[in-house]
């Protein structure tokens, strides 16, 4: 009889232990597959992307896992996992990322993005808003989404023309005047518990400004009834915000309750918010002026927009007005706390802007002359260059033809979602110095409000932001371009007003406050703040 068989003395213990453990085993198994499939992956994306031929379709990023490829990494966090994909890869080359057979293609070099948002007809926003946006986003009900989708309907067009109708023109002055009285008044109530000298004294400059802008926001839009009613909704709103990827992902509620039950509570605020809009058109109580309970004229025109559309009960018109709040204060108010910031950090800046306010204050009426100050080309060219910076957003489109050449190398397929990174257009230096070379005398990631201005000898100063689609995409670009992007600018210049004129702010350590800047290497998209709180202190600025 033989004995059974021992390990000899060569045998290693790892060996021992394989043999003799199925989960050490197939852990082993999973190992290799991860690493075979990650040497594959990474062959064929420098495979397709040093191929010099045409008609091909744009690599897809090294992966490890099969089947779920980046599916793990882009559910985790998409916003951190895109900055690292375009930190090590660049961006030159159109790549795909696949979750689990979701695949989305980023692009970033100027001249394909030009053509995308230029060619209208191939590719169109509209589809990733309703899918994305408005369904997973706002959650709007199935029969709302089903008609935006639909032939028929018209609700894109309608709502870019109300926007440009109430949001630019004519309508601005009193937009910027209701703003200008709410942020001041706000500011003047949270500094009467301050001490006898005035100075209110500030933990966080960033969350002050965005909690007063918002509030402001909010109140100029949807009336002030909602501070009284729900004190906390700018809080909420912000809550939502930060968690956008987590809607975006299509997660389900388990995996963050929180963000899900903070956007039902704004929601069924909003639903009473459509009630009682429909209570006191009713009651012809609305007569075409801003209103404590419904709010702006703008949004009581889309709550009767919307009352006529199929598909548009209750809860669809809440989620569009969730989505005019996410619209006016996620990429508006960061902007235009960086746009204060900087100016109150930098005395050469805070001279120069102090001077143009104090000129276009009328002494009779003690107002500011907004449409005189936005054409200023030298603040023009400071909120551009802020919004180049520190909007950090993605402009989306998807391909409704059957074939979509990119270039002259790589084409893809009807549906394929096209995604681009406003901050990695923005900051591609070899894109921007084609178009000008003198808007990169200084490096696109070091803040220069100068940038857009041109100055020829013996002439005065030219703001000048032409040739740079497919560079400049904060707003998005195209037959697309924000119609909201002028009341974004005039918010801008009503913050400056305040935080700059109106109000004295002192920042506690200048030096150390730069040192809180943003670390552009770890996001790709959304809210952009300091890494740390900046304290202040402020008060009402005395004649």
């Amino acid at each position: 009889m033989e004995s059974p068989a021992v390990p000899n003395s060569s045998s290693s213990f790892f060996e021992l232990v394989v043999r003799q453990n199925i989960f050490v085993q197939a852990l082993v198994a999973i190992i290799v597959i991860c690493v075979c499939t990650r040497i594959r992956s990474e062959y064929n994306f420098n495979a397709i992307k040093n191929d010099r031929g045409s008609g091909i379709a744009p690599p897809t990023l090294p992966h490890w896992l099969p089947g779920l490829r980046h599916a793990l990494s882009m559910g985790w966090s998409l916003k951190t996992f895109l900055a690292h994909c375009l930190n090590k890869y660049g961006c030159e080359t159109p790549f795909y990322l696949d979750g689990a057979g979701e695949k989305v293609l980023v692009v970033v070099d100027p001249k394909i993005v030009r053509h995308v948002i230029r060619s209208v007809k191939e590719c169109d926003p509209n589809p990733f808003i309703h899918d994305k946006v408005m369904s997973q986003l706002m959650g709007s009900p199935a029969a709302a989404v089903d008609y935006y989708r639909s032939p028929e309907s018209t609700v894109d067009y309608d709502q870019m023309v109300q926007v440009r109708q109430h949001c630019s023109g004519s309508a601005l002055p009193a937009l910027n005047e209701r703003m200008f009285n709410v942020i001041t008044r706000n500011i003047d109530e949270a500094c009467v518990s301050s001490a006898d000298d005035g100075w209110l004294e500030v933990t966080d400059f960033f969350t002050f400004f965005q909690q007063h802008a918002t509030s402001a926001t909010i109140e100029v839009l949807f009336g002030s009834d909602i501070a009284a009613n729900y004190p906390t909704f700018a809080t909420d709103l912000w809550t939502f915000i930060e968690d956008m990827d987590v809607f975006l992902a299509g997660l389900p509620k388990f995996v963050n309750a929180k963000s899900y039950a903070t956007r039902e509570r704004m929601l069924n605020y909003l639903r009473d918010l459509s009630r009682t809009h429909d209570t006191l058109s009713a009651k012809q109580a609305l007569n075409n002026q801003w209103h404590p309970a419904a709010g702006s004229i703008f949004m009581q025109e889309r709550e009767k927009m919307y009352t006529t559309l199929p598909g548009h009960d209750i809860d669809a018109r809440a989620s569009q007005s969730l989505g005019i709040l996410f619209g006016s204060t996620s990429i508006l108010v960061p902007v235009s706390f960086w746009l204060c910031y900087h100016t109150l950090r930098t005395p050469d800046l805070l001279s120069r802007v102090g001077s143009e306010l104090k000129a276009s204050l009328d002494p009779s009426t003690n107002k500011y002359d907004f449409s005189k100050l936005n054409a200023i080309p030298f603040l023009q060219s400071l909120h551009t260059e802020t919004t180049r910076m520190y909007s950090i957003s993605l402009v989306a489109r998807r391909v409704l033809s059957p074939v979509f050449a990119l270039d002259d190398k790589y084409v893809v397929p009807k549906g394929t979602q096209i995604i681009i990174p406003s901050r990695y257009t923005g900051q591609y230096t070899p894109g921007w110095a084609a178009v000008r070379p003198s808007l990169v005398e200084k490096p696109l990631d070091e803040f220069w409000p100068a940038r857009f201005l041109t100055n020829k000898e013996g002439e005065k100063e030219r703001y000048n932001d032409g040739g740079l689609t497919g560079n400049w995409t904060s707003f998005g670009g195209g037959a697309h371009h924000c119609p909201g992007r002028f009341w974004a600018r005039d918010i801008g210049l009503v913050m400056q007003a305040a935080f700059v004129e109106v109000f004295e702010v002192q920042i506690n350590d200048v030096e150390a406050s730069k040192r809180l800047d943003p670390v552009w290497t770890e996001t790709a998209f959304g809210t952009v703040r300091p890494t740390g709180n900046i304290p202040v202190r402020i008060r009402r600025r005395k004649a």
